[in-house]
This record gives C-alpha cells, structure tokens and sequence, in this order.
C-alpha cells in the first residue's frame, strides 16, 4: 500500500518543472477539489444521520417525562381540575419545538440536485480565486507561516518522497519559494563582536532577552523595523534555530 501511495509523488516531477508560483496555484486548486467530495457528500451525511439520533434520545427522554405528566393530569381531573400547569406547557414545548427543529435541520443538509450542482460551482470559483491570491500571498510574504509550511511540503515532497523514495533526482527543477527570495544576513560589528549581544522579545531595552547573539554569527533580518521611545532602531530578526526576537541597529551590520 505504501509502495502505491509513493507512486503517486511521481506527479510531483512535471510540477517541478513549472514556475513556482504556478506549482501553488495547481496544488492549490486540487486540494479544494479534493476537499469538495468531504463537503458535499460526507459532511451532510454524518449532519444528517447526527441529528437524526440527536431526534432519537430526545423521543426516548420524552416518553416517560409524558407518561409522568399523564399520570399527574389524571390525578388532577379526578378532583376537578382540569387547568394545565405552565411549567408542564413550557416543557412540552420545548421537547416538540427541538424534535422540530432538528428535524428541518436534518432535511436541510439532504442535498438535492440543483443545490449540489451549485456547491460545487461554488467550489470551482472558490478553487480558482484562491489558486490566484495564495500563490501571490507566499510569494511576497515569504518570511509568514504559511509560506514557510509550503518550503517544508515542498522539501519534504522533493527528499523525502520523489528523490529518496523514488530515486529520482530534481536537479534542473524550478527554484523554490526559499530560494528565489532574497533574505538579508545581518551579524554584529567589529566592536560588539567581543561581547556579544542580546536578542529581545520586544523592540526595547526593557524587553525580555530571549536570545544571545555572539560573534560571526548571522541572523536573518525580517524586514521589519520600529523605532522605541529612546529613538534607538530595532530590527526584526531569526536566528538560524527559528528564534525570533529584535536587535538594535546601532550594533549590526549588513553582510
């Protein structure tokens, strides 16, 4: 089975060859059609078939809470009162106002034809707007989350899977979001090499230090500044195990 489901990386290798942010866009777009099935048919299942036993245990408590109101009322009528408790309506109320409900809700999830040929035009519009403003939001924003969670699924999908598992080696293949972005190395100058320095959780001399920055050691700068009340200049920085903090300008330089 695992052998099966390795041969289905191959796909990877004509991805390979094409720009990367075309890559996004095609991974993109078949992941939400892959999620549509889930939606339109297991989804409304398990919502229906769920509520309909939600109907069930409300029918089964409901029973014998009637049959004591039954047996209360006849009481009742026996010694000539006939009025009917509030608190009795009230509950019966609501056992009938909730089988109701649950019953419109269970019946609303059964998609009927022209509402599932809907949903899934829906789904194609939403694949296509969101195969155009992913790949656009990685591109320019390559420093975020989930740019970063796509350079660990494509490095994982190209070592791990295509080169190691099925020999084959990507040698000529489109770069990367990690390496067609330029990311700016920063280390400390002559004069603070010697001593070191701290890397802050706040831009602040007051902020927590977080991490220590000694010297020939590069962080990577990310492309965030902020400017504290002394008007000393920070910089938003990662060290090379994902720590991020700030470091002001005054000790650093570009490399």
């Amino acid at each position: 089975m695992e052998t099966i489901i390795n041969q289905l990386f191959w796909l990877w290798v004509p991805l390979s060859f094409l720009p990367v942010w075309l890559r996004i866009a095609i991974v993109t777009y078949l992941i939400i059609m892959l999620i549509r099935p889930i939606i339109c048919r297991l989804v409304p299942t398990l919502i229906h078939w769920a509520s309909r036993f939600v109907i069930k245990g409300i029918e089964l408590i409901s029973y014998p809470v009637m049959v004591c109101f039954y047996s209360l009322m006849s009481k009742k009528r026996q010694n000539d009162n006939h009025q009917i408790p509030g608190w009795i309506e009230f509950i019966e109320d609501i056992f009938s106002f909730s089988i109701k409900g649950l019953t419109k809700f269970a019946r609303l999830f059964q998609l009927r034809r022209h509402h599932a040929r809907k949903v899934r035009k829906g789904f194609r519009i939403a694949g296509l707007f969101f195969a155009v403003i992913i790949p656009i939001a990685i591109l320019n924003n390559p420093t975020e989350s989930y740019a970063k969670t796509w350079q660990r699924f494509e490095t994982w999908v190209t070592e791990e899977k295509v080169e190691k598992a099925l020999g084959y080696q990507l040698n000529h293949t489109e770069a990367s979001v990690e390496e067609i972005t330029t990311s700016t190395k920063i280390s400390l100058t002559e004069r603070f090499k010697e001593d070191g320095a701290n890397i802050r959780e706040t831009p602040s001399l007051n902020g927590v230090i977080i991490e220590n920055l000694r010297a020939n050691e590069t962080v990577t700068f990310l492309d965030e500044e902020n400017t504290d009340e002394s008007g000393i200049k920070w910089l938003k920085v990662e060290t090379d195990t994902g720590v991020i903090g700030w470091v002001s300008s005054r000790i650093v330089e570009e490399q």
